[in-house]
């Protein structure tokens, strides 16, 4: 009964989690809805229409590519059994012509519905640390407040290889905390390394999880001999755990490390965000979540528990390895002008860890009989403080609709067969959505739209607030006034230009006109 009754809060948890999760999974459907989402699906369309293990793209690592493609070809019999046609027929263009260009949307859904397994797998995965550490209570608050924090849940349903890296880095610890301990210390061993090279192959700076690793298993209470055997069995797996993963890492070395210089240089230059800012103040400002990713309270019992952990010998030599782990990470990021709260989020899991370790030590200092009153605060914590900023982030991701959609439903609403519609191509309509209008359709260039809107008889246009890429106009004044002369507004959608950039990402809530040609009067 009393197993049952512990699934049974874990259930309830994880039900929660899921709960402010799933909302973002339709955002912008069928287009991109968070800015990263193209790097990855983009480079997994060229893996699945080439038939191919190699993106010849490593600006990302290769995992969280093949962790859309994978199960893309799981899904393909499903597709072609739903769609009577393969999926490959439907492969948006690759390379590809525009950013926002990514077919068909099921790509964009399997690689959500991964984040969010991955998001899922690491609020368990805290909760199970914490449990190891100091016991059931303790692993229940870990995994309730990383099923709250925002800084994890706002990236939970965006394709994005963030939640992957924390993952695989906090399982790292967690096997490398059995070595130390003595638990399977082979078994244990092999399993961290593994962890290892996937979290580096998720994201590169993860790689760095092999330093709590190597000192956990240092560490272990075993034979000098018998460590060293167990970190080069780490070592080695971690090894074949990445290149199996990323064989690139030794099949096109050279590209890979050139690749990765020239983004390098990309963070220096680029001046934009700050660490503190998003952590206190208002989260990575590519989210649409106006609160802080964890706020100063959470920062306070983080150092609360910091204090806790290294004055408590249980814990003192795991949490020198998490502070040898987060000095890493920032003397990594540091000399970089561009600080997106995102790279920090392999350390989050750990903020969680040390705040419930303040928890737990307050709770061994209480009398069994006033704890109720402390748990049911722990309880509420996460609740007071992170729930209501996610409610907000909820109802905005459920209520985005792309204004692309927008103008398509308005245009199959009311346009007839006969009619003739031109759109144009910067907008990034995708085909199989302008091929379900009732009308005749043509997607042209601006260049060459433009003059045929005159030459040519179109009973509707579909305009952007078209601008270059220094931010300028293209339709000048004296030309959208002529074509006001031809053409009523009948609609105007969204607040952001569209930039005349193919590699630029323009959102969904791009300036979309609709205009219809005024019936002709006589004299």
């Amino acid at each position: 009964m009393k197993r049952w009754k512990t699934l049974a809060v874990w259930l309830a948890i994880l039900a929660v989690a899921a709960a402010v999760r799933l909302p973002a999974l339709r955002t912008g459907l069928p287009y991109i809805g968070y800015v990263d989402e193209g790097h990855v699906v983009h480079h997994a369309v060229t893996l699945l229409a080439k038939g191919t293990w190699d993106p010849g793209w490593y600006i990302y690592p290769t995992l969280p590519i093949y962790a859309v493609a994978l199960p893309a070809l799981a899904w393909s019999p499903v597709y072609a059994a739903l769609h009577d046609r393969p999926l490959r027929e439907d492969l948006s263009p690759s390379p590809a012509i525009y950013y926002d260009f990514v077919s068909p949307a099921d790509l964009l859904v399997l690689g959500r519905l991964g984040t969010l397994a991955f998001s899922l797998g690491l609020v368990v995965l805290t909760g199970l640390f914490a449990r190891r550490l100091a016991g059931p209570a303790a692993g229940w608050f870990a995994a309730w407040l990383a099923a709250l924090l925002p800084a994890f849940v706002i990236r939970a349903v965006v394709v994005n290889v963030n939640p992957m890296a924390a993952f695989f880095g906090l399982a790292a610890m967690f096997f490398a905390e059995d070595v130390r301990e003595g638990r399977r210390p082979w078994r244990s061993a092999a399993l961290a390394g593994v962890m290892t090279g996937l979290a580096g192959v998720s994201k590169y700076p993860s790689i760095l999880v092999c330093l709590p690793v190597t000192l956990s298993v240092l560490l272990a209470r075993r034979p000098w001999g018998e460590r060293l055997r167990l970190l080069f069995l780490a070592g080695g797996t971690a090894a074949a755990a990445a290149i199996v993963a990323m064989p690139a890492l030794v099949l096109r070395t050279g590209e890979v490390r050139t690749q990765l210089q020239a983004q390098s240089e990309v963070y220096r230059r680029d001046v934009i965000g700050s660490y503190w800012d998003q952590a206190i103040l208002r989260a990575e400002w590519d989210l649409p979540f106006n609160h802080p990713e964890l706020g100063t309270t959470f920062l306070a019992l983080t150092a609360a528990g910091l204090a806790i952990g290294l004055w408590d010998r249980r814990w003192r030599k795991t949490v020198l390895g998490w502070i040898l782990f987060a000095a890493a990470t920032f003397a990594l990021f540091a000399p970089y002008q561009f600080r997106a709260f995102r790279n920090l989020l392999p350390l989050i899991p750990l903020a969680c860890l040390l705040v419930t370790l303040a928890y737990a030590r307050l709770r061994e200092a209480l009398p069994s009989q006033p704890r109720w009153a402390l748990d049911l605060a722990a309880a509420a914590f996460p609740v007071v403080f992170f729930v209501p900023g996610l409610v907000e982030f909820g109802r905005h991701q459920l209520a985005v609709t792309d204004t692309r959609e927008q103008a398509i439903e308005w245009l199959a609403d009311h346009t007839r067969p006969r009619d003739r519609v031109l759109l144009v191509e910067e907008l990034v309509f995708l085909p199989s959505r302008i091929e379900s209008l009732p009308a005749r359709t043509a997607v042209q260039p601006w260049a060459q739209a433009r003059d045929r809107i005159f030459i040519q008889r179109f009973d509707y246009l579909v305009l952007p607030g078209l601008r270059d890429a220094g931010g300028q106009d293209m339709i000048p004044r004296s030309l959208a006034e002529r074509i006001l002369r031809h053409y009523q507004a009948e609609v105007q959608l969204g607040s952001t230009p569209t930039f005349d950039v193919p590699g630029y990402f323009k959102g969904n809530d791009q300036i979309i006109y609709i205009l219809k040609r005024k019936p002709k009067t006589g004299r």
